[in-house]
């Protein structure tokens, strides 16, 4: 029955996401920025209920209490779907670095855009920090949250690797702090698996790490360190 159920969220998950998408490209002012920014909040709503009924994945956060009021550069591991769900629910707007292949893909490309997303060339690296560090910077001005997968990719539960710089840069250069956070999701919804096993997945937020006086690697330590330590089981 899991099986089942799997499939069927999978392909309730790809058709909301083609519907919604769909409409927050529309142009303005049909769309403006606040709608747009709603229809990407009731996409991760409408997901994480659908898998809470099917699949029996709920969530639950701990630590908001930790989140600045000012924007800045959020640090978390990629393991699954669902921790987009969490962060477009919980931190909007956000300027999210993704892979440029995505790109090749029309709806994407359109979302990439409109969204004010990042897309970087992965393996190319200088000229793929300075875009992170200009296109980053003038996120954060406008008023927009920067998350990053730090790590560049997706990773397997309780597995990890080194990270990129472009976010440490990001950060130092713009006095932004970087907010980690940690989650188990890679345990219910795998990395290569369709399957999602039921569960309630654990996600934390750390306290805000000041940046000023941190070189780069010291920035990037200190966040891998918490984000690890803070897998729960």
């Amino acid at each position: 029955m899991i099986y089942i159920r799997s499939i069927v969220y999978t392909a309730l998950m790809f058709l909301s996401f083609v519907v919604l998408a769909t409409i927050a490209l529309l142009p303005m002012p049909i769309i403006n920025h606040e709608k747009r920014w709603l229809i990407a909040k009731t996409w991760a709503n409408l997901n994480i209920f659908l898998s809470k009924k099917l699949c029996g994945l709920s969530y639950n956060i701990s630590g908001l209490e930790n989140v600045p009021g000012q924007r800045c550069v959020v640090f978390v591991k990629h393991s699954s779907v669902y921790e987009i769900f969490v962060l477009l629910k919980h931190f909007s707007p956000s300027s999210w670095v993704g892979k440029h292949e995505l790109m090749y893909l029309p709806i994407f490309r359109g979302v990439f855009k409109k969204f004010k997303l990042i897309p970087v060339k992965r393996g190319h690296g200088s000229s793929e920090v300075d875009k992170v560090r200009a296109e980053g910077k003038e996120r954060l001005l406008s008023g927009n949250w920067i998350i990053i997968f730090p790590e560049g990719t997706r990773m397997p539960y309780n597995e990890s690797k080194r990270y990129g710089l472009s976010g440490a840069i990001l950060a130092s250069e713009t006095g932004a702090k970087v907010l980690p956070i940690s989650h188990n999701a890679g345990k219910f919804w795998r990395r290569r698996g369709w399957v999602k096993k039921p569960g309630c997945i654990e996600f934390v937020v750390g306290k805000p790490i000041e940046t000023k006086g941190l070189s780069l690697r010291e920035i990037n330590k200190t966040s891998k360190k918490w984000i690890d330590g803070n897998v729960l089981p």
